[in-house]
């Protein structure tokens, strides 16, 4: 059998492209939207009022220790279950759903994603302060470092990147 002379396909890994990584955060979120946070959104129905304006809802939320309780428990479940989405996809198989279809994925600079890493990674979803700074510093990083990585990414010495091929 005679061997063809095809060209070789070159490739290698290099940072996402930042379209990619908002667009696959972007799909996350929608994800975490239905499947996560869609059913607590009938205990706030409960609650609140659907004609009450956001100040009304405030105050009404405010004026009792059981309601404050009561949110505080149910934000940090919803905390919780967020990080799980992030923490566990991206530990077992280095990408969630939105990561997926856009192709990219996360490593580790030492080759193996440990379980600390995931979770410096994801620290950004805890709504206590002064994990809630993170939601407007964090991705600022990605603008002003070269790589575009995040500040909790550079903490947990972790990259998003995709995978580039050309023909030689």
């Amino acid at each position: 059998m005679k061997r063809l002379n095809l060209p070789k396909e070159k490739s290698f890994i290099g940072p996402a492209l930042l379209w990619k990584r908002i667009a696959a955060f972007f799909i996350d979120i929608a994800i975490i939207n239905l499947i996560v946070l869609f059913p607590f959104r009938s205990l706030f129905q409960n609650i609140i009022p659907k004609d009450y304006s956001f100040s009304e809802a405030y105050k009404l939320l405010s004026s009792s220790t059981d309601y404050t309780g009561f949110i505080s428990s149910v934000s940090f479940i919803m905390s919780v279950l967020v990080v799980l989405y992030f923490f566990m996809l991206e530990r077992k198989m280095g990408q969630t759903i939105g990561k997926m279809i856009m192709k990219v994925y996360v490593v580790s600079d030492n080759n193996s994603l440990k379980p600390w890493q995931m979770l410096v990674r994801n620290i950004i979803f805890i709504p206590m302060f002064p994990f809630v700074l993170l939601w407007i510093i964090d991705p600022l990083f990605m603008f002003f470092t070269k790589t575009n990585q995040r500040l909790t990414e550079i903490l947990s010495r972790t990259r998003v990147v995709e995978k580039y091929s050309f023909e030689q």
